[in-house]
């Protein structure tokens, strides 16, 4: 239940201020109520979700507040990681990272979020787990938990948008980062790393 969760979370087919309830998620897991119970308290202690009346919870509304917190957090950590797993680069890791890329533009060529969502998340922890760190994966985790239904509001209205220069300015920092591994350019990984971080929370501070 918890891992489910936090996939439907992490590719935001749960949605800022969406309101769930044990007894609809025990029906809809077809279980009892004791492991929804246990998959929300970890959610709930990770901040991905908010704890309400009557054993209800919700999904942390999108607030100006949140989205700062969550962007300068996400920048110094992930940041920081990207950074360290620039010093373990191997051709498998850039050959991985390179085909997850293929898969993330083919996907947002397609209009496919779901499977965006789930390339970009999987080129993302090709990269962070080469840091080394497991502390700073667990942290990463929670922030993309904190982050999925904010950055899902993003990508729908990206694409409502229909401009393709701007999806191919967003498939290219993939390929830059990539780029930027190869030829051993640590600042280079951490500034492509933080522009394709920074769009999503551009695109929902111009929109409000």
């Amino acid at each position: 239940v918890y891992a489910e969760l936090g996939d439907a979370l992490i590719c935001g087919r749960l949605q800022p201020g969406q309101p769930l309830t044990i007894r609809d998620l025990a029906a809809a897991f077809d279980t009892s109520v004791m492991p929804v119970r246990e998959a929300l308290r970890r959610l709930i202690a990770e901040k991905a979700l908010e704890g309400q009346a009557q054993r209800s919870v919700r999904v942390p509304p999108m607030t100006p507040e949140r989205l700062t917190d969550l962007r300068r957090t996400r920048l110094l950590v992930e940041g920081h990681a990207a950074e360290l797993a620039a010093a373990h680069v191997t051709p498998a890791l850039l050959a991985q990272l390179a085909a997850a890329d293929a898969a993330y533009i083919a996907a947002a060529e397609a209009g496919d979020a779901d499977q965006e969502l789930l390339c970009n998340q999987r080129f993302h922890f090709i990269l962070y787990d080469a840091c080394g760190s497991p502390s700073l994966l667990a942290i990463i985790r929670s922030l993309w938990l904190q982050s999925g239904p904010y950055i899902r509001t993003a990508v729908e209205r990206h694409s409502d948008r229909h401009m393709p220069s701007q999806r191919g300015t967003r498939g290219s920092f993939h390929t830059k980062i990539v780029s930027a591994l190869r030829k051993g350019d640590v600042a280079a990984v951490r500034r492509a790393l933080e522009a394709d971080l920074s769009w999503a929370f551009d695109l929902l501070d111009s929109k409000g």
